[in-house]
Order: structure tokens, then sequence, then C-alpha cells
């Protein structure tokens, strides 16, 4: 019997002593879906089921559950919750309410409970404001996604989250950047790959593409390594750009599938977009193969920094980027403020 946490040596019940544990910022987020036919999610868009705004009430529902979770689940501790909420995605097909709760601490014991229950009773409560018109609902898929903090550290599954998450941990590129401060033209490829990142798939697309960087004579080159992580992508970018980087060329995350995020990362970052660049790395990848129609390959600019995002695929990496090193170093000249004739030559 002693081997069961929750009982001690002579089979009674018992609380977990979680006192010599050290205090930590702990994060989770769970998430369920809520499936509704056409008619009742209609309603609920138009704030105009007979109970009133449902996702509003959801949401307070939610965080109260968050803050009562040890009176629900037996030998659940207390906590000072520092922050819980509840975010909704309403999608149209199939019919339904994708919603996430979250919760956060520091202590010493983890808040994956109060988020899971944050979301049973938020979704159960999408239910009570919509019986009226609708009794078959179903409430399904409710499960961890995210969980930091503490001895176990990050537990995140692939599932994109619906909001950033601001006190979720955000990794760390491999190298660190550098800021570059001297002369001639800094160049960084960011690789883009969970895997890659936890070192169980080798990268190709990365070292590829800065083979063909060298082309451009770079006084400085560096190759960087990142999950799939909109947050993580989205900071590295804006600091290279700021300490003076001038050419940062990402490679994946630009398809269809859900971890692929990159142009959705990048485009509140850019200032000026470059739909010429993109162009030619379309029509490109189309004389290659049909499914190019796929990829959402994005360019543009940020301060004196030009920015490439390009496929995860090798070969559709190497011809995105070949289509482009012929304007590339006058592209780059005019961002840097060169006032020469742009005629033909």
């Amino acid at each position: 019997m002693s081997d069961f946490s929750h009982l001690d040596a002579s089979g009674a019940p018992r609380m977990v002593n979680v006192g010599a544990k050290s205090e930590t910022k702990r994060t989770a987020i769970a998430r369920a879906v809520v499936e509704l036919n056409a008619h009742t999610l209609e309603l609920l868009k138009a704030k105009a089921l007979p109970k009133g705004d449902v996702l509003t009430v959801a949401q307070v529902a939610g965080i109260m559950a968050a803050k009562r979770t040890s009176e629900l689940i037996p030998m659940c501790h207390p906590l000072a919750i520092t922050h819980a909420d509840v975010r909704f995605k309403v999608q149209d097909e199939p019919p339904s309410v994708l919603l996430e709760a979250s919760a956060s601490t520091t202590g010493r014991t983890g808040v994956e409970m109060e988020a899971i229950i944050a979301a049973q009773i938020a979704a159960s409560t999408i239910y009570d404001m919509v019986k009226a018109v609708q009794k078959d609902v179903v409430i399904r898929d409710v499960r961890l996604i995210l969980k930091s903090g503490g001895k176990s550290g990050l537990f995140k599954t692939d599932d994109p989250l619906l909001f950033e998450v601001e006190d979720s941990p955000l990794p760390a590129p491999r190298p660190a950047p550098e800021a570059w401060n001297g002369e001639g033209l800094a160049v960084a490829c960011i690789t883009l790959s969970d895997k890659g990142y936890a070192g169980e798939r080798v990268d190709e697309s990365g070292p590829a593409l800065m083979d063909m960087l060298s082309a451009l004579n770079p006084a400085k080159k560096e190759l960087f390594l990142l999950p799939d992580d909109p947050r993580a992508l989205r900071k590295l970018v804006k600091d290279l750009a700021s300490s003076g980087w001038g050419l940062i060329v990402s490679t994946g995350g630009t398809g269809l599938s859900p971890r692929d995020f990159t142009p959705e990362a990048l485009l509140p970052v850019l200032e000026r977009r470059l739909p010429g660049f993109e162009q030619v790395m379309f029509s490109e990848g189309l004389s290659h193969t049909p499914r190019a129609v796929l990829s959402r390959c994005l360019a543009g600019t940020l301060g004196r920094t030009m920015v490439l995002a390009l496929p995860g695929s090798r070969r559709a990496a190497a011809e995105n980027l070949a289509s482009l090193l012929p304007v590339l170093p006058h592209a780059l000249e005019k961002l840097n403020g060169d006032m020469s004739d742009c005629g033909r030559k």
C-alpha cells in the first residue's frame, strides 16, 4: 500500500506532503471542445440565446472553478492562483466551440487539475446556457495541452495554443544571438523544428541554405535552431533585427499543418511586405510541383533587416532561395540607403 502516494503504510488516505519541494512558477493549460448544431452556434455568435451571452458566463464560471478545485478533487492542495483565464474559438465547421483554460501559480505543486476543472466547468456552462434550444450537445476531448514548472519541467502537446501565454516558458534559440556591430552583412538562418531542437532529427535545410547564402559574402553568418513556437520565432527575429543583422532567413512552418505558423508569427513583426519576392518564390515552386500551391512563403522588412520565410523541405527551400539570390544584393543595398538608380542593367 505504501507505494501509492495518496495512501499511507496502513492503507489510510493521506495528502501528499509537498513541503520539501521548491517553489517555482507553474502554468497549466487544458482544452475542451463543445459540439453544437449550426443553428445553436449562430444564436451563440449573435448572443441571441435565451440565457444571454454564453461565452462571457462560461469564462467567469471557468475562472471561478479554477479557484475552487481543491474543494472538488480529493487530496488536491489548495493553491494561491495568481492567474486564471478561459479563451474561446468559435468554429463553423464542424459547428463547435474550442476552449482553453489556463491557471498559474508560484508554489510547490502544479496547477494541472485547476486548468482541467476550469475547462470542464466552462464547457458544462456552455451546455447549461444552450440546453433550452439544443439537448444533444457533446463535450469532448478534455485534456491537458501544456504544463510548465516543477521538477518535471515543460510538457506540451503539438496543439497550437489559441492565444499567447506569456507565463509559459519561452524556448531559447541555439545558439544565443549576439549583436552585430561590425562592417558588412550579418546573415542569420533560423530552422524551426520541434524534433530538430530536441535532437531527434538532423537539420538539413538550415546548413544547405547557409551554404547558398555564402554567395552574398557575409561578414558574419549564424545558423539558429528553434522549436515550433511562434513567440520564440517572433522574439528572435526582433532581437536580431534590432542588433544589426541585415538578412534573416527562416526555414519551416509555411505549409498547412497544425504546427505551421510562421507567416502568422512574422506578419505582426514586419513593417513592409515584399510581394514581388513572394510571387517569384511561388512561381519557382509551382514550376517544380503543383503542391507548391500549399506553400505560404513570406518576405518583408523590419527596419533595415530583410526577412524571408522559406519552406522546411530542403529542396523547396533551396529552390525558393535560388530564385531570389540574383536580386538579393541589390535589394539589401537599397534597404540600407543606397540612392543609386534602380534602372535595368
